[in-house]
């Protein structure tokens, strides 16, 4: 199977299919690269271009994947009133007398 290289035509893969090739595109990847690190390939281009090419797989698998689980999220039924009220309970501030225990210990661990 020719490898698909213009983002029309990831957009236009289906899911298996766009794994399938991001698994080959990154086996061709590391094979380069291990290819140019043991001098055995020249063309580093080549592997720059492969690189990008993978990264596009990569975003467009994101981006299909984002747009899967927006789909599929229910709306919060919680109001935003209530949600607003709960947000600021858990940063209360510590108490004068939790503070100044705090400080004695540190003192006494200086020592």
């Amino acid at each position: 199977m020719p490898k698909p290289s213009a983002t029309g035509e990831l957009r236009a893969m289906q899911m298996p299919d766009l794994a399938r090739e991001i698994k080959a595109q990154a086996l061709l990847v590391e094979q380069l690269r291990l290819g140019i690190k043991l001098k055995k390939e020249k063309d580093t281009a080549k592997l720059r271009r492969e690189r990008r090419k993978f990264a596009q797989m990569k975003t467009e698998w994101t981006r299909k994947t984002a747009a899967q689980l927006q789909g599929s999220t229910k709306p919060s039924t919680v109001p935003s009133s209530a949600t607003s009220l709960t947000s600021g309970h858990g940063s209360a501030k510590a108490s004068p007398s939790a503070k100044a225990t705090k400080d004695k210990s540190a003192s006494h661990t200086r020592l």
